[in-house]
């Protein structure tokens, strides 16, 4: 499965620094941070499929895997003459920068894993999520997403953001998000992050019920010399809830590698 890519600046010669998106989101989440590191990099972000940019049905009817979707990335940047990159992902990317640096560890000069997981829920609780998105499509998660992806009071003071964000997720392809959902049902590297030599930042949302500062705290202490950030105020969205800290903590980060 290729992985399609925007390049968000022309910084040629700059080290490389890839965004992935959470599922039900799309290429623009990572925008405000990403503006705020242009001066350093060649920014690129990366759609997971079919979310951004058209899909096939016949190529999102085909099963795929995270360890697919991280050796897709690698293919398309080597197409565009990328041979090494920081990789920053968050949720189902965080997923995809786990998997490169235990599948493609040669490619990654630093990796940032955002809001994420070595292993997301259950085959039960994919299959109920797959259920509700064919019977009422993507739109019917926005009472539930939006209380796991926004920290208390965020959609009230902010003017667009939030709104957009969730907009993206109405209104994203069904089939596109399914195939995903498949991908992370059969996602599961609990036990293997002690495996990871990348250097790596973990970066949680104080406020996210799901992927936990306490919860990412202890992928920290399975990668040796791991860093752990945690974003205050926000939830499992912090690059958009709080660009300007992220993008901080990032530009720290690669500054030290």
């Amino acid at each position: 499965m290729r992985i399609a890519l925007h390049a968000f600046n022309d910084n040629p010669g700059s080290p490389a620094l890839v965004f992935g998106d959470a599922l039900g989101t799309r290429t623009p989440l990572w925008a405000a941070v990403a503006s705020r590191l242009v001066d350093d990099h060649q920014i690129y972000l990366s759609d997971l499929p079919g979310h951004t940019y058209p899909v096939s049905k016949e190529e999102l009817s085909r099963d795929f895997t995270i360890s697919d979707l991280a050796a897709g990335l690698v293919t398309s940047l080597e197409d565009k003459g990328v041979e090494s990159f920081t990789y920053c992902g968050a949720s189902i990317s965080g997923g995809i920068g786990l998997t490169l640096a235990l599948e493609h560890a040669h490619k990654l000069t630093g990796l940032i894993a955002c809001a994420t997981a070595p292993k997301f829920g259950t085959d039960v609780s994919w299959a109920e999520r797959i259920t509700e998105v064919e019977n009422d499509g993507t739109a019917s998660l926005l009472p539930d997403t939006a209380d796991r992806w926004f920290a208390a009071g965020f959609l009230e003071e902010d003017i667009a953001t939030g709104p957009a964000i969730l907009t993206d997720l109405a209104t994203v392809d069904d089939a596109a998000y399914i195939a995903c959902c498949r991908a992370l049902a059969l996602y599961d590297l609990e036990g293997k992050l002690g495996g990871i030599t990348t250097p790596t930042l973990f970066m949680a949302g104080s406020q996210d019920p799901g992927c936990t500062p306490e919860e990412m705290g202890r992928m920290r202490d399975a990668v040796e010399g791991s860093e752990l950030a945690v974003i205050p105020d926000s939830a499992h969205l912090l690059m958009a809830e709080h660009p300007e800290f992220v993008a901080d903590r990032i530009h720290s980060f690669i500054a030290g590698l």
